[in-house]
């Protein structure tokens, strides 16, 4: 009798196993509150034999160093991609079963190679436009439906919303901002500064030819020092630094302004700002009436790292999950930024006032340079900028010429 109570015991406990785990890797903030709540079930739910761990990307490289890696990891286009896998560190994903697929799905303007093989998807975009303030332009006797198309009209516009007098609370009104604080930051910040520098060589040359190989910002027909002189004239009407920023409404024009920081607007001195209302979007400048306007081609790239068999197996299943056009949508949303995939481009959210001309500015954008160099050339440039722009210290055409000299000798090596 014992026997069969201890039996019927054995057959009716549940069993416990340990979940294995894959590891994935975001930014702080809203991107762990998202994947937590959201993907995080939703994927466990799928593969209940799997538990997803959510990690935030602060430590990666030191982690890298210690040869302890993430699963996946949402990371930038461009550099990264390119320097992880020059380590030899990421697998490829045309080897998976569905990759072909996927990339129908996906607008090529996103999808670019690394060493003949992708080694990213792009989970979704962003670009940079102007952003101005219309009652400070009404204020300076500007017109707020015809913000500035070409660099003189912006540095005249600049000048007379600087003209303006102090405001109430004291700040003093400039006419621009750039995110000078962000210099010492590295070479991040040149992806802040590189949509403004295409409008000056119609979006023809980046720091790089297009293999990476020897820098082409020096030549002249890229327009580098234009740019330098251009941003040291527009710095004559901007602060120092960002702390007193566009959001407390004492700035006419900010050229930095990405898709996914209209969260800020919420948060303005004196109440909430509105696209539309009290603030408009408009193109980046250009030389000349007439010509086109281009901006920077950002964005979360997904890459999977190394590991078992087993752990790729379902790190790709994260990324097909994480690329459903429905998942996907609540990703743009919630996190706002802008769809890669085709299915989406039309969806009634991308219509909105505030989003559409972020989207249509997708169609004249240049994507950040896939090159681990990159990284360290734009670094040297923004050493110069800082000389040229902020400091006073260097003319712009010395600085191109020694940044051109010093990006060879670094490309050399």
């Amino acid at each position: 009798m014992y026997k069969w109570i201890a039996l019927a015991l054995i057959v009716i406990t549940p069993m416990t196993y340990a979940r294995e785990k894959i590891e994935f890797m975001v930014p702080s903030g809203n991107y762990m509150t998202y994947v937590s709540e959201v993907i995080k079930p939703e994927f466990e739910s799928r593969y209940p034999d799997t538990e997803l761990v959510v990690t935030n990307d602060g430590n990666l490289e030191t982690r890298m160093a210690a040869g302890d890696y993430p699963s996946v990891y949402a990371g930038v286009f461009g550099y990264q991609v390119a320097r992880y896998a020059k380590l030899g560190r990421l697998s490829y994903l045309d080897q998976y079963p569905g990759f072909n697929l996927l990339r129908q799905r996906i607008d090529p303007l996103f999808m670019k190679e690394n060493f003949g093989r992708h080694y990213y998807i792009p989970w979704h975009a962003t670009t940079q436009m102007m952003i101005y303030n219309k009652e400070l332009f009404i204020e300076a006797g500007l017109n707020p439906d015809q913000p500035p198309a070409t660099w003189d009209e912006f540095l005249s516009a600049a000048e007379k919303i600087s003209q303006l007098p102090t405001r109430p609370n004291g700040n003093t009104v400039y006419g621009t901002v750039f995110w000078n604080d962000a210099l010492s930051w590295g070479s991040w910040y040149w992806n802040m500064l590189s949509q403004i520098y295409y409008n000056f060589n119609n979006g023809q040359y980046q720091l790089l030819n297009r293999y990476g190989t020897h820098p082409v910002f020096d030549r002249e027909d890229a327009g580098m020092v234009d740019f330098l002189n251009t941003m040291k004239q527009a710095q004559e009407h901007a602060p120092l630094t960002m702390e007193q920023n566009f959001f407390s409404r004492s700035i006419g024009m900010w050229l930095q302004f990405g898709f996914g920081w209209k969260a800020n607007l919420k948060d303005a001195a004196g109440g909430p700002m509105q696209i539309g209302e009290d603030v408009a979007i408009a193109p980046i400048p250009v030389p000349k009436a007439g010509m086109t306007h281009y901006s920077n081609l950002d964005g979360r790239a997904l890459m999977m790292f190394k590991g078992s068999r087993w752990e790729e197996e379902r790190s790709w299943q994260l990324i097909e999950l994480l690329m459903e056009p429905e998942i996907n949508l609540s990703a743009c949303k919630t996190l706002e930024q802008l769809p890669t995939l085709h299915a989406l481009q039309n969806d009634p959210f991308f219509q909105q006032p505030d989003v559409k001309p972020f989207v249509e500015q997708l169609n004249n954008t240049v994507i950040n340079e896939s090159f681990a160099s990159a990284s360290d050339v734009a670094n040297i440039i923004l050493q110069h900028y800082s000389k040229v722009v902020v400091k006073g210290e260097m003319e712009p055409e010395v600085a191109v010429r020694e940044a051109g000299i010093e990006a060879r000798a670094l490309l050399k090596q």
